[in-house]
């Protein structure tokens, strides 16, 4: 049995820093949760927003969401409007967590 008590709920993550697998790879700010993806915003004045799929994300750990995105995998998640659903099944795994659109796991830094 899982102990609950290691995993967030996508929704408490709202504001959190989102980085990459690398600390210098920025995404932003968690700003929306979808249902298949995170928005992560960029910039003060130009602003960059990022709809990243939850599949990518790896732990949080109380600070920040981090995600297995490199730096030259973070320009194909930029844009304005969410892609479809089918545009980020790619990114499922077979591996990865039933529950991974609900919430992630905690870890430490």
């Amino acid at each position: 049995m899982t102990d609950v008590t290691n995993f967030v709920a996508w929704d408490e993550l709202k504001g959190k820093e989102a980085r990459g697998v690398s600390n210098d790879v920025d995404l932003g700010e968690v700003q929306e949760i979808g249902r298949h993806y995170i928005v992560t915003q960029k910039g003060r004045v130009s602003k960059d927003r990022f709809f990243i799929p939850k599949y990518l994300a790896e732990r949080y750990d109380g600070h920040m969401l981090h995600f297995n995105v490199t730096e030259g995998q973070k320009m194909d998640f930029m844009r304005d409007a969410p892609p479809t659903y089918e545009e980020y099944t790619r990114y499922r795994a077979v591996t990865l967590p039933s529950d991974i659109e609900t919430r992630i796991r905690i870890a430490e830094a």
